[in-house]
């Protein structure tokens, strides 16, 4: 079974929202950086910060009782999921 365009870009987004997710979990979890994480984060952290600087540009952490609440990665994931609806809508009229 051949991969349309638009699936092969559904997928990309849906990738983009797990390694959102994962850097969220990581956060939260310390974790030691040697020979073998230091790769896996490095590619978490290159692939989700643009988007999540972005956002951040825009709407900065809300302080909450002295411990900043950072939404970049909710509202990135609400974005995404927004403009994969309409890429993925787009290419399904544009290539049938």
């Amino acid at each position: 079974m051949p991969f349309n365009i638009y699936q092969v870009v559904d997928v990309v987004f849906r990738l983009l929202y797990i390694f959102i997710l994962v850097r969220v979990v990581l956060s939260f979890i310390p974790i030691p950086v040697n020979n073998i994480t230091r790769p896996i984060l490095n590619f978490i952290y290159d692939i989700t910060e643009p988007i999540l600087r972005l956002v951040r540009n825009i709407i900065p952490p809300v302080m909450i009782g002295g411990v900043g609440l950072d939404l970049a990665p909710i509202i990135a994931i609400i974005l995404l999921q927004i403009v994969q609806t309409i890429v993925v809508s787009v290419l399904r009229l544009v290539i049938p």
